[in-house]
């Protein structure tokens, strides 16, 4: 019972250490203990596009349902889509785990499984995770830095980090205005 009651007390120092203001940190590995709801993550609803590479990165997020939020992505370049990827964070236990898959243009996966991905920190609209699929990116995070800037940051396998900025399609309405009406207020 005592060395119960330490480790109790540990995790308690440990956590009111390491958590700020709208912030959580999850240790790598360790159950979250306090109540996340999939719902916290209805800032990333929406619909977003940005020039990566030469193409085009799009990104439609559905709004949380069912203890999931998911989005669909496409990649185009020189008027052929390169790739379609499905995301989908879903609540696990007392965590959140995203789960993403790339498909080539015929709609094959370029990979058996799904990447997976572990939270690692959740904040007021920002969401990082630490990515624990073999031979793929080690973190990925999102980011809606005003209502007209979505960042997506991830560092690949090779500790090579990667930052890409979106906005809303201008045509594309996001919470009753359109792309082009946010970019005209300048938020």
């Amino acid at each position: 019972i005592r060395r119960m009651k330490q480790l109790i007390t540990t995790i308690a120092a440990v956590l009111l250490v390491a958590r700020g203001e709208d912030e959580v940190l999850v240790a790598p590995n360790k159950p979250f203990t306090e109540s996340i709801s999939i719902n916290q993550l209805v800032w990333l609803t929406g619909s977003w596009q940005g020039p990566v590479n030469g193409g085009i990165l799009e990104e439609i997020w559905l709004p949380p349902k069912a203890n999931t939020i998911a989005a669909l992505v496409r990649f185009t370049k020189n008027g052929v889509t390169e790739f379609v990827e499905l995301i989908k964070i879903e609540k696990v236990g007392n965590s959140l785990e995203l789960r993403l898959q790339i498909f080539n243009p015929s709609l094959q996966p370029r990979r058996e499984k799904p990447h997976v991905f572990e939270l690692s920190k959740i904040e007021k609209n920002t969401i990082s995770f630490r990515g624990v699929s073999k031979d793929f990116h080690r973190k990925l995070s999102y980011e809606r830095v005003s209502p007209n800037h979505f960042v997506i940051r991830f560092q690949t396998s090779q500790v090579r980090d990667v930052e890409i900025n979106l906005s809303p399609p201008k045509g594309i309405k996001h919470g009753g205005k359109t792309g082009a009406e946010l970019q005209a207020e300048g938020k």
